[in-house]
């Protein structure tokens, strides 16, 4: 905020942010611009009853009254919460449990939303829904009053994110502003980010990758952003690359699924125009990292300027505001090739050659940013040297004050004394970490982290599946980019029912979280593997229905 501030002094001098709500049409404004319409934005929310310390849910597209109204809600001293917006509305979609949940959890003092969403909220009763359109027409003619905000202290909340993406309930984490001040410093050490650079962004801005790089670093280091809806980026990936070029973008973050995406997406005669020689970094992060869908995507657009060395792999998590390490700029990708058995069954990291049946790939995720610190350790908390698997830990300035109204998650998640337990594994070689897994269960899906329960709780209500029968895993087909779903679900359903009862469980889910269903496992009964005290064990289970039935590679 002490940064937004700065940039609007500068006036003409300032650096743009721009918006992209579809191909070809730019609306670009200054920072004195931006700050002043973000303070008519907390000057309508105050008139609606949002105080200093409250919190305030955000169900917006990527949009300018996201932009303004986020800002503005932080310079009122509240702590904006950003969620997904539902594609489609009702109880089929799990709209009314979501945000109902949420409401519940986070106790708003209001919802800022479209009014679609709005008005399918009849049945929330517990906060103020706003209708995005209506503040934007207070705000454009609101008088901003300099009193109606002063510029927040280090313990002031920022913002909470929701670890959990658009399903199920999730942990709130909270960011002050001191951690989210010490966290964008340490990026835009880590990668020379400044006032000249600008980014071009189409990650959700409910994602902290994409609030984080798309809004909060550019206004930090006065450099320009450019943001788009994902929607955009989905039907069209080439636009990305069209924005990139046409706004000479520099920087750019998203998940390896993204990478894969645009390489096999976008054709030849879609590239006429496109010029990638300003793009000096590509971040890389939020979901495992694959060597082959880097180069992939660097050698399909290297006709197109883009760099050998633009890719940064790096990692991170919400807990930790975002960033918790970086690869070094224009340098290579460095991968290990690991043999797989003696990581999995003994925890040790033994080279072995690329060519190795055996061999797993690991890419380092680069060495901690500045102030922050990572360790590995056993099943004790004892600390383990370099080429040891373990759990990771990190400490940071950066590092969340805690989960939101959740203290005993929140003391389970530290190790004294101020180390934050990843839940992520992995190994440290000469100063860098790599990632080979994770001990918790959550499905990662295009960067996106989901609970199993909400997956199989939505399968569990098709009738002909057994309750407390389902277990949802994530599965990378090989070859591929990004995990995809896998509902394995014991039945009693004749054989002759049971592709209707496939496709019912798929359209429950979907309809529910938005995330595709890739495939339905029908088992008998008594089939999924459970521990001595009942409860299912998602590992074996995607071991036994979905690795053994995966095709060998060719």
């Amino acid at each position: 905020m002490h940064a937004l501030a700065a940039q609007a002094e500068r006036g003409s001098d300032g650096a743009e942010m721009a918006v992209v709500p579809e191909p070809g049409r730019v609306e670009s404004r200054r920072y004195d611009t931006v700050f002043d319409d973000a303070l008519r934005c907390a000057a309508v929310l105050a008139e609606y009853g949002v105080r200093r310390g409250d919190r305030v849910l955000f169900c917006l597209p990527t949009s300018w009254t996201f932009v303004t109204a986020f800002l503005g809600c932080q310079l009122l001293g509240a702590a904006p919460t950003a969620i997904a917006v539902p594609t489609s509305f009702g109880r089929a979609a799990g709209f009314d449990g979501q945000v109902k949940d949420l409401v519940a959890y986070l106790r708003p003092a209001a919802v800022l939303a479209r009014a679609a969403v709005v008005q399918a909220s009849e049945a929330v009763t517990d906060t103020v829904f706003i209708d995005a359109d209506v503040l934007q027409e207070r705000a454009a003619s609101a008088e901003a009053s300099l009193q109606r905000f002063r510029l927040p202290s280090e313990n002031d909340l920022a913002f909470i994110q929701c670890t959990s993406g658009s399903t199920g309930r999730p942990k709130g984490v909270m960011i002050s502003h001191a951690n989210l001040a010490a966290n964008l410093a340490q990026s835009a050490a880590a990668t020379g980010w400044s006032a000249e650079d600008t980014s071009v962004s189409w990650l959700p801005l409910y994602h902290d990758m994409g609030l984080i790089s798309g809004i909060m670093v550019p206004v930090y280091t006065g450099g320009s952003s450019v943001l788009m809806p994902p929607t955009q980026f989905l039907r069209s990936p080439v636009e990305w690359l069209r924005n990139i070029t046409a706004m000479r973008g520099t920087l750019a973050a998203a998940p390896n699924f993204a990478y894969g995406y645009t390489a096999d997406r976008v054709r030849d005669s879609d590239l006429e125009g496109v010029d990638l020689s300003s793009w000096r970094m590509a971040f890389c992060g939020a979901e495992p990292i694959h060597p082959g869908t880097i180069q992939r995507f660097v050698d399909r657009f290297r006709p197109w300027g883009l760099r050998q060395d633009v890719f940064m792999p790096c990692y991170g998590m919400a807990e930790a505001t975002l960033t918790i390490s970086m690869s070094p700029h224009n340098a290579p990708v460095r991968v290990d090739t690991i043999d797989r058995t003696a990581a999995v069954t003994h925890g040790q990291v033994i080279d072995v050659d690329p060519g190795e049946a055996s061999g797993m790939q690991v890419v380092a995720c680069g060495a901690p940013v500045v102030g922050t610190e990572i360790r590995v350790v056993d099943g004790d908390g004892e600390p383990l040297g370099d080429n040891q698997i373990g759990d990771i830990q990190f400490r940071s300035p950066s590092r969340t004050v805690g989960y939101f109204d959740l203290p005993a998650e929140t003391a389970a998640a530290i190790a004294e004394p101020d180390w934050w337990k990843t839940g992520d594994v992995g190994y440290l070689r000469d100063g860098e970490i790599r990632i080979t897994g994770r001990s918790k269960d959550l499905i990662i899906i295009r960067g996106a982290n989901y609970f199993p329960s909400d997956f199989e709780q939505a399968a569990e209500a098709v009738p002909g599946v057994r309750l407390g029968t389902v277990v949802a895993v994530g599965h990378r087909p090989e070859g591929g980019d990004s995990e995809e779903l896998h509902l394995i679900v014991e039945s009693y359903v004749p054989a002759d029912q049971q592709e209707e009862l496939r496709q019912a469980v798929r359209s429950a889910v979907s309809a529910r979280s938005g995330v595709p269903v890739a495939q339905v496992h029908l088992v008998p009964r008594r089939s999924l593997p459970k521990t001595t005290s009942g409860k299912l064990q998602r590992a074996k289970a995607r071991q036994l229905f979905i690795e053994k039935a995966a095709p060998a590679p060719a």
